[in-house]
């Protein structure tokens, strides 16, 4: 490593992705979770006209022309709002070869996995656009020559009756762009796991147990220094992974895996010590972390397991 290697985004990146971040607090409220867990039509308009389906593509096709790191800390922003998986494939969806005049960029794109014989997505109903991903590929299809049936609706998964029935694809992504969902990936878990610590460490402060605070109980300060070093660890590895694809790293594939393997790591192990802080609560329907778990679980099945994640680093040569 150089002594020019940028190991975080720089100053005006922070204060981009900060703007956006503000914004996403007023359009995406946690409380809308609890009637729909779709981004109803007003919402996804607010989300177009700030841009964040256009982050990276070119300014002559409206777009802002941006990299993967700011992509990757907006990217950041939603996953802390958790905001729905068809907005993150609808940005991933913006890297697939496809013509100018396709309008995209007006088009909601439902996010699959694919598993053998089986076809998970998660159901969007105003969605007409599918990014189906496996292990090795990606490809955009037409969902709405796609029969499914019901799998299970409290984890927001449907199962495509037959794999035939998927349309021919219009847009193959290629390995580069199938690892820039990955990294998209890597960042809406590591949102989820800031988003968490956040909310543990604000309830830790206010919740009273035995005449004071809960946070400060031994016990509860070491859940919420432990999950602040997990959530670190996701956000510096997923933007360095970012900056690495920006620089042209040689070791950026590399980058991108271990970003997806840490931040999912952080995600499902923030989220389930926010409910243990949270107590009784946090188990509850009407209180929101169970939510971020739920969802850091789907995200994570989209992007194919942490386990395949894993695999894939451990394959990979690392000269010296």
């Amino acid at each position: 490593m150089t002594a020019a290697t940028r190991l975080h985004p720089c100053a005006e990146q922070l204060q981009l992705a900060s703007t956006i971040e503000a914004s996403l607090v007023t359009l995406l409220p946690l409380s809308r979770l609890h009637a729909s867990y779709e981004e109803d039509v007003k919402t996804w308009s607010s989300l177009e006209e700030i841009g964040v389906f256009r982050i990276c593509m070119d300014e002559q096709h409206g777009g802002s022309g941006l990299g993967a790191t700011e992509e990757a800390l907006i990217t950041i922003g939603l996953g802390q709002r958790l905001a729905a998986p068809s907005v993150f494939a609808t940005i991933g969806a913006a890297h697939a070869p496809l013509d100018a005049g396709s309008g995209l960029g007006k088009r909601r794109v439902a996010a699959a996995y694919r598993h053998g014989a089986r076809v998970l997505f998660v159901e969007d109903s105003q969605a007409d656009l599918l990014l189906l991903r496996d292990s090795l590929s990606a490809s955009l299809h037409s969902l709405r020559s796609c029969t499914s049936s019901q799998l299970d609706q409290g984890l927001w998964l449907v199962r495509m009756s037959e794999i035939t029935q998927l349309s021919a694809p219009l847009a193959q992504l290629d390995a580069s762009q199938l690892l820039r969902l990955r990294l998209l990936d890597a960042a809406a878990l590591t949102g989820i796991a800031q988003a968490t610590l956040d909310m543990s460490v604000a309830y830790a402060q206010t919740r009273m147990q035995f005449g004071r605070p809960i946070g400060t109980f031994q016990a509860v300060k070491h859940h919420c220094a432990n999950m602040a070093i997990a959530a670190r660890c996701a956000r510096d590895q997923t933007t360095f992974a970012a900056i690495a694809l920006d620089e042209s790293r040689d070791d950026t594939e590399l980058q991108i895996e271990c970003a997806l393997f840490v931040g999912g790591s952080a995600a499902l192990e923030n989220a389930g010590k926010c409910i243990q802080i949270h107590g009784g609560m946090g188990f509850s329907d009407e209180a929101d972390p169970h939510l971020f778990l739920k969802r850091a679980q789907v995200l994570i099945a989209i992007a194919g397991g942490l386990e395949a994640a894993n695999a894939r680093i451990a394959s990979m040569r690392v000269d010296a």
